[in-house]
């Protein structure tokens, strides 16, 4: 049995993460995307840790978590989000995902920083069950396929009040009903965003709908084939919601996409609110987009018990590393 060292990784070994991307999610990435993630993040740079095996020096998993603010309570806190969870084909069932996520566990422990949540993967999550993390609920796919977009019509003549966004900062001061009635949820703010939206995997656009120059609502999407993803959405008013939803429609239609996806918390308002736009789920077990993704989180026990209920979260597709 080979043995392996758990040392910390820096800034400056990122090239050692892109063999396990590649061989664990198939994704090919360079070193611009870990700058990207790991360290233009606002809220902090990441952290992460590897297991080495002594004998041959290979890189055989990796386990690391990167900073995010959110309110808790009502006041501002950072939390870590667990993500890029990889162990090499050559090196598994060796406890290498065990190792790596305890140490780090002990290190943000010791540090006072234990609060992490994560966005579970069917293989991953059973084992995070294990070290002790909660399930609160489930994430689920929303479509809404292009008959329905055609179906649903567009209101071309609000065209004049649509905004393409650059500089976002009308987020700076963007408020919801939805942020005020759970204890926990994150906060939009044009420095965040603008960094979420630098992800050079995907090409994102940011429309506004505005009245008297006020905004009213946006939506923030991206392409991915013939999908149109709905990444991030806030509508203050029917008006806004009604503007924009037609506007994403004519957008399927002129283009031909498939439809529209978005990613949110079962049940949740978001889910709500898209639904009542004809977006529809999947209930099956096969089929397209019918899995789901387990929230789970980890902290201390005290707030374990504290935040073990759906209610206390209002978590969007917005605040998951990949999405």
């Amino acid at each position: 049995m080979s043995e392996y060292r758990i040392q910390r990784i820096g800034a400056n070994e990122f090239k050692l993460l892109i063999p396990l991307m590649q061989d664990c999610f198939g994704m090919e990435v360079n070193l611009r995307y870990f700058q990207w993630k790991y360290l233009d993040n606002p809220a902090g740079h990441f952290i992460g840790f590897v297991a080495i095996e002594e004998e041959t020096a290979a890189i055989g998993a990796y386990y690391g978590v990167i900073p995010q603010m959110l309110i808790i309570s009502g006041l501002p806190r950072k939390v870590y989000q667990s993500c890029d969870t990889m162990t090499h084909s050559a090196h598994r069932r060796r406890g290498l995902f065990q190792k790596l996520a305890l140490e780090c566990y002990r290190y943000l422990r010791e540090t006072d920083r234990l609060f992490v949540i994560g966005y579970g993967g069917a293989n991953s999550t059973p084992g995070f069950l294990k070290f002790g993390w909660q399930q609160v609920f489930d994430f689920r796919y929303y479509f809404k396929p292009a008959l329905l977009c055609s179906l649903s019509g567009s209101k071309k003549e609000d065209a004049k009040e649509f905004t393409v966004e650059t500089t976002l900062e009308f987020l700076d001061d963007w408020k919801t009903p939805v942020s005020q009635h759970n204890a926990i949820h994150s906060v939009r703010s044009s420095i965040h965003t603008r960094w979420r939206m630098n992800n050079p995997l995907h090409h994102y656009h940011c429309i506004s709908y505005r009245k008297s120059t006020q905004v009213q609502g946006y939506v923030i999407y991206y392409i991915d084939g013939k999908k149109l993803v709905l990444f991030d959405f806030g509508f203050t008013n029917s008006s806004a919601t009604k503007a924009l939803m037609s506007l994403l429609n004519e957008l399927v239609i002129r283009n031909k996409y498939k439809g529209i996806v978005a990613f949110c918390q079962e049940d949740s308002v978001s889910a709500q609110l898209i639904k009542r736009q004809a977006f529809l789920s999947n209930p099956f077990r096969k089929g397209p987009l019918h899995e789901k993704t387990p929230f789970i989180f980890f902290a201390t026990d005290s707030e374990m018990n504290t935040f073990k209920e759906p209610s206390h979260w209002q978590m969007t597709g917005y605040d998951h590393d990949a999405f």
